[in-house]
């Protein structure tokens, strides 16, 4: 069956029942007349039951047709659309619906999926995991592509045909990830030299127009993308972006064209530059026009006449239906020394009239991308685009287009970071840290800080709950929120592409419409954008990006009127003192000395005319206007930062660094963050700090950050620490006394050493209130690392947090968190540096009574140590043959003697197991450095470490070439080349009996070991004979108490550390019993002696129980 034929063309019922019945065949029934619905009237003006599909699963799905009221706003009555036939399918016993919804007079066709929130349990199975619906909805209908929906339903009928396959083939991510697919596939095209983009950089050097290459197609893309989701409101024409009407207005166009880019400069760089950037007249009366002073090359000009077969004003009219947006949306971001006063030209963007070259041909001042790269038919970026639909509306967990939407901007930015880098072999999304959070994951942080900030209450959380419903009694009540909610001030430390900011929008917005339902949503959005929300990142293109999902979020509640000036189209707002460009970690203290009694009586004046020039700015329509304020801008600020120098508030050499400080110059990234001079606000202005700060070891790259940081003055930091553990303290110094911080961070600080110092700042300085471990669940799809959400306040602490923990049992939890966490939730009592572990009132009680009749192992006196590290393996552990080999070789009998004492037995990891270990005859030279050999005493053994070569056995770090070959030397140390690379002081404890385990195991294996054994690192030992130490090691209790101290790794293993193992409370008393068992047990036995380690620790039954029915 021809389903593009259906699916492009009016709302057919006869052809769509053809089309289902295609896919599902008898699983489809259809009534044989009709049934009529009852609906609200106000929504629809019918509603009937067309019949229902029976799924291979045994659940069953009705189908509905809709005629939706003329008048209704679709978008404004989300909820009551998706809900509007729920009563019925659900009363009916059905898991949920297909429902056509259209309009007579519009040939769109909505046709949704809708249906309860569905996951997959412990045991695999789709069950339901709560009753909030969600609605998917494809955009369908004459003139909107469909290749979309033809792949998923075609998908679809070759399933089973399960519920979990319809969810499937509405699915958002399917599509994000096949359009992000091709996508990156044209961007490595894009980047490949043989391509010939160029931008010119600095003008006058010839070699650097491909320097940064990578970050100005990514700005390229985000920019027509951009263009794309606007197109959807008819705010720039189709026809510029086809080639049949290029070539009436363009001379020499060639669309496959691999060398000449007279598009991109006629075309889409006007479009950017010289029409979304100028007003079509502003309050000067100045109109878009083309460049032509001689000296001064106006950015905002049209140029590139001689490229055009029409006349300028026909070009002008050409462009004359865009409407202007903003002055800062795509700002040129060349500088000129006519115009900006730079001492050297940087055409970052190349928007420039001189066609001057060099001697190769290529242009000295332009910008140049090929033709090609727009429209070749498989892999142009328009043949990519026309692919898809493309929605303005940000798609939330409950309500999604299956179409592209503006988070798409985000995601982008965030993978197109992690392209892959030839150079230094990794990508830079792992050099920067930075991660895509998803939305169900932003919804609820940003839910839970909100409510945090308004008072957890049972009233507040409602106007969050997707049931909530407006009462008149309320009124003041909701007066009182609406206003503390328009005072918030929230930052995002690390904002990236915006995903926290834009979701604290548009769930503000959202709540607001809520308690103030007459009120402008526009304007609502503009006063939250001005007042509420900030953000900081390191990449300013990030910065840019967040700015452009903003103005979309803004378009989105706009309606093109050719009727009305700028065909009613309101101006954007200027973005450059709401998210900026800067190293958030770094601070400008003030001066720590005795404030003067009188303070500079012109400072406060300063303050208060900045503002007033920035909020002028943020409306400011007219490059002229922007111009006047941000050269006042910078007159001010000058002046700022010398009063309060002289004032004593800061440093000189910073008030210096302030001043010059220029948040209007997008390619500047500050090297510090200060919210009272960036944005005008006081010392500790935020009352949310929110965000998904980035994960990078500090000692990555030579330990660069490890240095940058290290005189900060954080108590967090730790050189083997992360970054991450830096933006907590941060976060917490910007808030208020009595804000909150909510991250997603790696959940390594809730175990690991260098989180000792994270733990004890949580403890001591916030008050943590909600802690949600994702152990084993992965969130971030480009990313391997478990995480966690914590939200605290700023505040002492009350030792009462609410935890949860998911699994990958209950990996589905993500889609419902908030449910999830209210059932599974529980309540911890984090006070100290120790391990953070999420414990249930069983698990609390286990550890109680273990730690109550236990001393921690390293509270006897044992000594736990690694085994033996001889930094190059290949040499130093030998086989039997190798052995005799080298005794064979020794030259006398006294020779022989002492070289069969040095050569030892030696246990590896992988040869010990539980009650035992399987020697593989290898043997260790025991070259200690503490037992101060002398290797010429050692003839034969010399001569076969030698076999190696010197150079790859001294213990230098050097890199060597030997005969062509690079050979790295033993890591940098004092000990000699035919040492081990470790001392070894405790070397006389091999000789004694001892226990061994190996380091990475899937269950914890203990052995007992002979005297003279010796064993390999990472495997840890500890000398004792006492038996009944090893019984409980390996007892099942242990296994459970050690593992819950660090962090299951990926497959279920788990690192035995000496640092968990030397935690465990072992009795010191009542352990007679167990001496009594053999070192190697039966397996009768060994349930034995797990049970009188149970009655030794004092456990219930059922606390036994569950120890003996877990899943490891």
């Amino acid at each position: 069956m021809d389903y593009k034929e259906v699916i492009e063309t009016r709302y057919n019922r006869e052809a769509w029942q053809k089309l289902l019945y295609d896919i599902f065949h008898n699983k489809v029934q259809f009534w044989r007349t009709p049934i009529s619905i009852k609906v609200n009237s106000r929504l629809a003006k019918e509603a009937l039951s067309l019949g229902k599909i029976s799924l291979s699963d045994g659940e069953t799905i009705a189908v509905y047709e809709v005629e939706l009221n003329d008048k209704v706003d679709i978008e404004r009555n989300r909820r009551g659309i998706r809900d509007m036939l729920t009563s019925d399918w659900r009363n009916m016993g059905y898991a949920g619906a297909f429902v056509f919804g259209y309009r007579k007079d519009e040939s769109v066709l909505r046709f949704s999926y809708v249906s309860e929130t569905w996951g997959f349990n412990k045991q695999g199975e789709y069950e339901k995991v709560s009753t909030d619906t969600m609605r998917y909805t494809y955009l369908l209908g004459k003139g909107r592509g469909c290749r979309t929906a033809i792949d998923q339903f075609t998908t679809l009928k070759s399933s089973k045909q399960t519920l979990s396959d319809i969810t499937a083939a509405f699915s958002v991510e399917a599509l994000t990830k096949q359009f992000y697919g091709e996508l990156f596939d044209w961007y490595l095209w894009a980047i490949a030299p043989a391509t010939g983009i160029s931008f010119p950089n600095n003008t006058s050097i010839e070699d650097d127009d491909r320097e940064d290459i990578e970050t100005k197609i990514i700005r390229m893309i985000t920019r027509i993308m951009f263009v794309w989701f606007i197109k959807q409101k008819n705010l720039v024409p189709n026809r510029l972006f086809d080639p049949e009407y290029i070539h009436t207005i363009l001379k020499d166009f060639d669309e496959k064209s691999t060398t000449n880019g007279n598009y991109y400069n006629a075309i889409l760089q006007n479009l950017f530059f010289a029409t979304l950037n100028r007003a079509i007249e502003d309050e000067e009366g100045n109109k878009r026009k083309f460049a032509t002073a001689s000296k001064r090359d106006i950015k905002t000009l049209y140029r590139y006449e001689e490229l055009f077969t029409i006349s300028e004003q026909q070009v002008i009219d050409m462009f004359a239906e865009v409407p202007f947006l903003n002055g800062g949306l795509f700002e040129c971001l060349d500088k000129t020394k006519t115009i900006d006063g730079v001492e050297q030209a940087y055409n970052f963007d190349g928007f420039s009239r001189n066609d001057r070259t060099f001697a190769d041909g290529r242009y000295r001042y332009r910008a140049v991308v090929p033709n090609a790269l727009f429209f070749d038919e498989k892999r142009g970026l328009f043949s990519i685009l026309n692919k898809y639909n493309f929605t303005v509306e940000e798609n939330t967990p409950e309500e999604q287009q299956v179409a592209l939407d503006p988070e798409l901007l985000g995601k982008v930015f965030e993978n197109l970071l992690g392209a892959y880098n030839p150079e230094t072999k990794e990508t830079a999304r792992n050099q920067s840290g930075s991660f895509y959070t998803p939305r169900e994951i932003v919804k609820y942080m940003v839910d839970e800080s909100l409510i945090a900030y308004l008072g957890e209450s049972d009233f507040n959380r409602s106007l969050f709950a997707p049931n909530f419903k407006y009462e008149a009694a309320h009124v003041e009540e909701y007066k009182s929120i609406a206003e503390k909610l328009k005072a918030v001030k929230v930052l995002d430390p690390a904002c990236g592409s915006g995903a926290f900011p834009m979701g604290l929008l548009n769930r503000m917005a959202e709540v607001l419409q809520r308690i103030e339902p007459n009120t402008n949503v526009y304007e609502q959005k503009l006063a939250i954008i001005e007042n509420c929300l900030y953000g900081s990142d390191i990449q300013s293109i990030a910065a840019q990006i967040t700015k452009l999902r903003f103005f979309i979020s803004l378009i989105v509640d706009c309606e093109r009127d050719a009727s009305k000036p700028n065909f009613g189209i309101p101006t954007l707002p200027n973005l450059e003192t709401k998210f900026v460009a800067a190293n958030s970690l770094i601070a400008k203290k003030k001066q720590d000395i005795q404030r003067n009694l009188f303070e500079n009586p012109e400072i406060e004046p300063t303050k208060e005319e900045l503002a007033k020039v920035r909020h002028e700015h943020f409306m400011a329509k007219s490059a002229s206007a922007k111009r006047r304020l941000r050269e006042k801008d910078q007159e001010l600020r000058k002046k700022l930062a010398k009063l309060l120098a002289d004032d004593n508030n800061f440093a000189p050499e910073d008030a210096i660094q302030l001043a010059a400080w220029n948040p209007y110059d997008q390619n500047a990234v500050s090297k510090f963050f200060d919210p009272e001079w960036m944005f005008g606000l006081s010392e500790h202005p935020f009352d949310i700090v929110i965000g998904n700060p980035p994960y990078i070891q500090l000692q990555n790259n030579g330990g660069e950050l490890a240095k940058l940081y290290a005189d900060c003055g954080y108590k967090t930091f730790a050189r083997t620490g992360d970054i991450y553990c830096l933006f907590y303290e941060r976060g917490q110094q910007l808030l208020k006394d009595g804000g909150h911080l909510c991250y997603i961070t790696s959940n390594k600080w809730m175990r690991a050493g260098y989180g000792e110092k994270t733990r004890d700042f949580f403890a001591k300085s916030t008050n943590p209130q909600l802690l949600i471990d994702f152990a084993g669940v992965k969130i971030f799809e480009s990313a391997t690392v478990d995480t966690n959400i914590l939200l605290f306040s700023k505040s002492a602490n009350q030792h009462k947090t609410w935890c949860a923990v998911t699994n990958k049992q209950n990996k589905d939890s993500v889609k419902n968190l908030s449910v999830f966490v209210q059932q599974q939730g529980v309540e911890c009592d984090f006070s100290s540096s120790d391990s953070w572990v999420i414990l249930s009132p069983i698990e609390q009680s286990i550890k109680r009574k273990i730690e109550a009749v236990g001393t921690p192992l390293k509270d006897w006196d044992i000594q736990i140590n690694y085994g033996i590290k001889t930094g190059f393996n290949d040499a130093f552990i030998i086989n039997t043959e190798k052995r005799e080999e080298i005794l064979s070789n020794c030259q006398t009998d006294e020779e022989r003697s002492h070289t069969a004492e040095l050569i030892r037995p030696i246990l590896r990891g992988r040869d010990i197991k539980r009650y035992g270990y399987e020697w593989a005859d290898k043997y260790l030279i025991a070259t200690f450095p503490s037992r101060h050999y002398d290797i010429e005493q050692y003839p034969a053994v010399k001569q076969y470490l030698l076999s190696f070569g010197k150079e790859r056995l001294e213990q230098t770090g050097k890199t060597y070439t030997i005969n062509g070959e690079k050979v790295k030397a033993r890591k940098k140390t004092n000990n000699k080349w035919f040492e081990t690379q470790d001392s070894i002081n405790y070397w006389e404890d091999f000789f004694k009996p001892k226990i061994v385990w190996g380091n990475l195991n899937l269950k914890g294996a203990y052995s007992y070991a002979p005297e003279e054994m010796f064993v390999n690192a990472p495997s840890p030992f500890l000398v004792t004979s006492n038996i009944a130490i090893l019984h409980i090691l390996n007892s099942k209790i242990a296994d459970y108490y050690i593992r819950s101290l660090g962090v299951t790794r990926n497959g279920g293993y788990f690192e035995y550390k000496p640092m968990f193992v030397e935690k465990l409370p072992i009795p010191q008393i009542g352990l007679d019993n167990l001496c009594t068992y053999p070192v190697n047990p039966s397996k009768e036995m060994e349930i034995d002696i797990d049970y009188k380690v149970y009655q030794l620790y004092g456990l219930s039954s059922q606390e036994i129980d569950y120890i003996e029915n877990r899943e490891s």
